[in-house]
């Protein structure tokens, strides 16, 4: 009887292990199915997705072109150089001055002077540069013997006015001759603008740089705002006095690269960017644009540099970051895995960008059940770290190591659930699906991805880069290609500088005139990293803008000013 009851029991364990494996059998079956049943229910949605493009193309191609779609068809830049390089090659004699312009075949000489006409009620404002006294080469002290005279033209908002600089000039009275000798030695104080010799003041050069590069107006609209002014600017004046203004400034890329390096966290991004004349290539090659934003230990922002790659290899990539020796975080490209192997830096996924494989899905298959799913978890995951991260950057934070341990005990979960996900759906989802491909994503970078729960000043998203390169991609529509790589560095210098100064709560328009107006008497690197924006001194430029506005015109002036100067 005893035996009996013993087979009886272990009949009745065997038949309840089999019903809990068939259960988690169809448990499985039923999730395939419910990933079946998404998929076939959407094919109808994205076939109808595709469709409407393809009609919205179709229209877009053979249907009335907006004012928009015109100017989307113009360079606009590098404008710098389709007005200014693009088929010209500039001929530099010794004295470092465009003496010629080769357009393709012809050859035309420039007249070196500039010539600008300006009428005569226009306000006018006096600036005098005194400086000390230089040493003649006798030993003598010099003494004051005039002024030398340049006038500039400066725009402020919605009115200009002329600045007429006189710079210091003197005379040894030990070295003066006899009448008829020219033993006269006359010196005159140095300019520190880099505009020195031009019509163009570093006010309105800052002007034009900070509306096209922070504001997104085009050369060729400043043109015609500038002619509505009375000031017939043209688009080819100021793309030739950016040009020469970002040649001289390119130990400041040097410097801004040094301060960079001084922060423990870098965000990273890149954009495509076709470039059509590269010496030795005989077709246009798409290159590329880097963008690295900077985090201090307590979340300010710094610097932010941009830098044009020819190409966005692994190489390049490691050639980019160097010997970067704290946390650089990206996106999912496999150059700055493969450069983590062999450099000295943490590097950091991206959630926002893992998050955004899902979101891609719900656009196309809008009632995609498990797109939706996933999503609502990196909800809750991205609102319990708004608030960590609202807290910490509060008045009263935690420290670094309690913060560390509550960011992980409540994010912790979120990321949990988040994994718990992505194992139970990549088991049912269709090999080669979106949905497959999207989870297979986060989990081939799982580790990689959660790494900045180690760093406190880290968050799980890329979007300071993102953010930083927005404006470069927007301005991208419009101007479309660069014409030479040197425009392409050129745009990269000045979208470093204005997108610094935004990330910095720095004013573009007050950096810009300092920086133009004094970066002429830079010498050693220390001065080049004292012009870096957060480091150089701005405090002069708000007095300078209220003598600008406070610039009045000659009443007993008739004749029209006739403004002259180098061309660039």
């Amino acid at each position: 009887m005893v035996k009996t009851e013993e087979k009886q029991g272990k009949k009745d364990q065997s038949l309840e292990a089999e019903n809990q494996l068939l259960k988690s059998h169809v448990s499985t079956l039923e999730d395939h199915v419910t990933v079946l049943e998404t998929e076939l229910e959407n094919k109808a949605v994205e076939v109808e997705h595709w469709k409407n493009l393809y009609l919205s193309a179709t229209h877009r191609l053979y249907g009335k072109k907006s004012e928009a779609a015109i100017a989307s068809q113009l360079t606009l830049f590098d404008e710098a150089e389709t007005e200014n390089i693009a088929e010209v090659l500039e001929c530099v004699a010794e004295d470092e001055q465009v003496t010629e312009q080769r357009v393709k075949t012809v050859t035309r000489r420039l007249n070196k002077s500039r010539i600008l006409t300006v009428d005569a009620n226009t306000p006018i404002v006096e600036v005098i540069h005194e400086g000390e006294a230089p040493l003649c080469h006798c030993g003598s002290m010099m003494e004051r013997s005039g002024y030398f005279t340049r006038d500039a033209i400066a725009v402020i908002p919605a009115s200009k006015a002329i600045v007429r600089h006189s710079t210091a000039q003197y005379k040894c009275p030990c070295c003066l001759g006899d009448e008829g000798e020219s033993q006269t030695l006359t010196v005159t104080e140095e300019d520190p603008s880099l505009l020195k010799g031009t019509i163009c003041e570093p006010s309105l050069l800052a002007t034009i740089v900070a509306d096209k590069m922070a504001y997104g107006l085009p050369l060729y609209r400043q043109e015609s705002r500038f002619k509505s002014m009375g000031v017939e600017l043209s688009r080819q004046a100021m793309s030739g006095w950016m040009m020469s203004a970002s040649t001289s400034l390119k130990p400041l890329k040097a410097a801004l690269e040094r301060s960079v390096r001084e922060y423990p966290l870098w965000n990273v991004d890149e954009t495509a960017l076709q470039v059509l004349r590269i010496e030795g290539e005989d077709e246009p090659k798409q290159c590329f644009m880097a963008v690295r934003t900077t985090t201090a230990k307590d979340f300010t922002k710094g610097p932010v540099i941009f830098d044009y790659l020819r190409r966005r290899t692994n190489s390049s990539i490691s050639d980019l970051l160097g010997d970067y020796s704290y946390a650089v975080q990206s996106d999912g490209l496999s150059g700055y895995a493969t450069a983590a192997k062999s450099g000295s830096f943490t590097h950091l996924g991206c959630h926002v960008h893992a998050r955004r494989k899902f979101a891609d899905i719900l656009k196309v298959q809008k009632n995609n059940a498990l797109a939706k799913e996933v999503l609502t978890l990196y909800a809750t995951f991205f609102h319990h770290e708004g608030e960590l991260l609202e807290r910490q950057r509060s008045k009263d934070p935690l420290g670094e190591d309690e913060y560390l341990a509550v960011r992980r005990k409540i994010l912790g979960k979120d990321l949990a659930a988040i994994h718990d996900w992505l194992i139970r759906y990549k088991k049912v989802a269709i090999a080669k699906s979106p949905i497959f491909g999207a989870i297979d994503y986060c989990l081939k970078r799982w580790e990689q991805l959660n790494a900045f729960l180690d760093i406190p000043y880290a968050t799980s998203g890329n979007n300071d880069a993102e953010n930083a390169i927005r404006p470069f991609v927007l301005a991208r529509k419009g101007f479309l290609f660069a014409q030479t790589p040197q425009g392409a560095e050129a745009s990269a210098l000045y979208f470093s500088l204005t997108e610094s100064c935004k990330a910095m709560g720095i004013n573009v328009q007050s950096y810009l005139t300092h920086l133009f107006a004094k970066a002429g008497s830079c010498k050693s690197d220390a001065d080049w990293d004292a012009m870096v924006p957060g480091k150089a001194d701005l405090s002069w430029v708000d007095e300078y803008q209220n003598l600008l506005s406070g610039a009045k015109a000659d009443p007993l002036r008739t004749e029209p000013y006739i403004l002259r100067g180098k061309r660039y």
